[in-house]
């Protein structure tokens, strides 16, 4: 007896659509201020005034943080096939295998609150946490109560 769960094949290959919408708002909004720092920048150029340097400095120090922002919010991909989910981010895979016993996972919160996670335990690390920015709340704990009984 192998103690693999059987489970529904509309959970057996799931590929979870990545949530990027902050990332993509903070790109564009980093968009916006590049080019407003352009415009001031080039109205100090022509004005040479201390407030028109002092708001272009200001409006360029502001994309430069919107830029970082963006630059280090990655996207996360989400898939699970056959019991292991491969969670892809930042250059990096974790995968785990939610049919095992010996896999810890705990849910904090319900789907619908806005504090929902999950974390699952890594030996000699800390927890790997996949929260509502990664992927629909909902739509996860589905295919995860299908494999794995989540205390």
């Amino acid at each position: 007896m192998s103690g693999r769960r059987v489970v529904d094949a509309s959970v057996y290959s799931v590929e979870f659509k990545p949530r990027g919408t902050g990332r993509r708002v903070v790109g564009f909004l980093t968009l916006v201020c590049l080019a407003a720092t352009a415009y001031f920048g080039w109205q100090a150029y022509e004005e040479r005034t201390p407030i028109s340097f002092g708001v272009a400095a200001t409006l360029g120090a502001l994309t430069i943080v919107l830029w970082a922002a963006w630059a280090a919010s990655p996207v996360s991909h989400l898939h699970v096939h056959g019991g292991i989910l491969e969670v892809q981010r930042a250059g990096r895979t974790e995968r785990f295998d939610l049919t095992s016993h010996y896999t810890r996972i705990r849910t904090v919160g319900k789907p619908r609150s806005g504090r929902w996670r999950v974390l699952i335990e890594r030996p000699a690390n800390t927890p790997f946490v996949i929260d509502r920015t990664m992927v629909d709340p909902r739509h996860f704990t589905r295919v995860l109560e299908a494999y794995h009984h989540v205390g």
